[in-house]
């Protein structure tokens, strides 16, 4: 504005100078007086517009600064804010692969588990089937998503089933196991364990979780045990055997726990007298065997298993042998013996068979030692373990010498040949009278008849050999002088014909 001002002045000057001078000077001088005016005017407009500008500067600083701060602020926040992000990017990333591996290995899981995951809605259709269905039942588990599941259910095991699930829609949570049978794709049934976990109200299920598994060969098994306890209680009630179960009291002492039948038939007592009385301090063990039976029964924390045979009496005043085989039971936390098992089986036919046994060979032991011809025995290794009392007297050496040594008879020469001949007689090859010649503990020889068999057990075994020996000197000696007896009735003359000569004879021979 000021400048149109000025060049307006200038205007009119120049307009002036076409004026006289009086008119000039004045127009001149009012013109000096407007632009000094103008010019102070110029000058306070310009100051008061510098002061204003500084003002304006000032606050316009102080804007600056405040925004500057403002904006470090904005800018600190959104660097934490973008780091917080990079984190939680980070974290998310971690996660999603967490839970892609987590996915994987459930996939992985019910692919691979034996048992097979179910989820059935609460209208008894499926929803979900693991790949496991296919390898129990041979069903896809696609084509019996949405069906019903109790169409595969045995018509027996049905009613069990529906009962079972009516419970699981009732109350929520995890339910007892149940066993039914399902039919397999070829038509076959097969039987399973379930147990259902009712997750109605879960928003991530809403159905119920049924976890089965294919128990074939446990059915087998109880099948097969079912029979054998039945063999056994059959067995138990037609043997002599009986078996029992003591339990073993803080105090030592034994409690009857309990015991087959055929203890009844064997003792003509029933297990619960037994419970009243006890075991081993009744009158059913022999007086006799009792403090040797209670004795081993006491040291059962020492030995787990044992053996023994006693004597029982029966109801009826019989004495009985049995055999009793038993085994403690070691519980490691109580530290003592629990319980002890036992069967017991009667041996009264085989102790008396024993018995006539033991007395058959006393007598054969005692016709031994007191026969008259010299007799021996040798084991398989040709040691001897039986020299009587005649073989004693016959070849000279006392049963101390022989026992226990190879035959001391046997010059050593001749050993190899006589081991030979006893071994043909152990093969079962008898010598019936075969005629050697042994030595005597003088050294002299005496030829005797030898008479040698094998000695075998129940079993066929060898155990040894037996020989018997007949003193030949004598026969030989009356043989030698029948053989000469013998010779002289053979003779054509008489023998005394030899140095008594005829009278013919003696002329021919031109004797007197």
């Amino acid at each position: 504005m000021l400048e149109t001002v000025y060049k307006n002045l200038e205007n009119l000057q120049a307009q002036a100078s076409e004026l006289p001078h009086p008119q000039q000077a004045i127009i001149k001088t009012t013109v000096e007086h407007i632009s000094n005016c103008l010019q102070e005017m110029a000058a306070n407009h310009l100051l008061e517009s510098a002061e204003n500008n500084a003002k304006k500067l000032v606050e316009l600083e102080k804007s600056n600064r405040l925004l500057e701060h403002t904006v470090a602020q904005q800018t600190s926040q959104i660097r934490q804010l973008q780091e917080q992000l990079d984190k939680e990017i980070s974290q998310h990333r971690r996660d999603n692969q967490a839970l892609t591996k987590s996915e994987a290995k459930l996939q992985s899981i019910l692919r691979n588990s034996p048992d097979i995951i179910t989820i059935i809605g609460s209208d008894g259709g499926v929803r979900y089937h693991s790949a496991a269905l296919e390898r129990v039942f041979g069903y896809n588990p696609e084509t019996r998503t949405g069906k019903f599941h109790g169409e595969l259910i045995h018509p027996d095991d049905l009613l069990a089933w529906q009962a079972y699930f009516s419970k699981l829609l009732e109350k929520p949570g995890i339910a007892g196991p149940i066993e039914y049978r399902k039919r397999h794709a070829n038509g076959s049934w097969i039987w399973v364990e379930a147990i259902g976990n009712s997750l109605i109200y879960d928003s991530s299920v809403q159905g119920i979780l049924i976890n089965s598994r294919e128990i074939g060969e446990r059915k087998q098994a109880e099948s097969a045990l079912r029979e054998s306890e039945s063999h056994y209680m059959v067995m138990s009630k037609i043997t002599s055997d009986f078996a029992y179960s003591f339990k073993a009291l803080p105090d030592g002492k034994f409690a009857c726990e309990w015991a087959t039948e055929a203890f009844e038939r064997c003792t003509g007592r029933v297990a619960e007298e037994v419970e009243s009385f006890g075991w081993w301090n009744s009158e059913l063990v022999h007086p006799d065997d009792r403090e040797m039976l209670i004795k081993q029964l006491e040291g059962c924390t020492f030995s787990r298993t044992g053996a023994n045979e006693y004597r029982i009496i029966n109801q009826k005043g019989e004495v009985r042998w049995v055999r009793d085989c038993w085994q403690a039971v070691w519980d490691q936390t109580e530290a003592r013996v629990v319980r002890l098992w036992g069967a017991c089986q009667e041996i009264t036919d085989r102790k008396q068979v024993e018995l006539k046994l033991q007395l058959a060979n006393e007598f054969m032991i005692a016709q031994v030692a007191s026969a008259p011809l010299a007799i021996n025995c040798t084991d398989n290794d040709g040691r001897t373990i039986v020299w009587n009392r005649a073989a004693e007297k016959f070849f000279g050496w006392s049963a101390t010498e022989a026992l226990g040594q190879p035959l001391p008879n046997i010059l050593q020469g001749q050993k190899q040949d006589f081991s030979a001949l006893l071994k043909s007689a152990g093969n079962g090859l008898l010598q019936n009278g075969l005629e050697v010649s042994l030595l005597k503990k003088d050294g002299s020889w005496i030829d005797v008849w030898l008479w040698a068999a094998p000695v075998r057990d129940a079993g066929g075994e060898t155990l040894g050999i037996i020989n018997i020996f007949s003193d030949l000197s004598e026969r030989k000696r009356i043989q030698e002088e029948r053989q000469k007896l013998a010779a002289l009735k053979n003779m054509k003359e008489p023998f005394w014909a030899r140095y008594v000569s005829a009278p013919e004879t003696k002329k021919k021979n031109g004797g007197l």
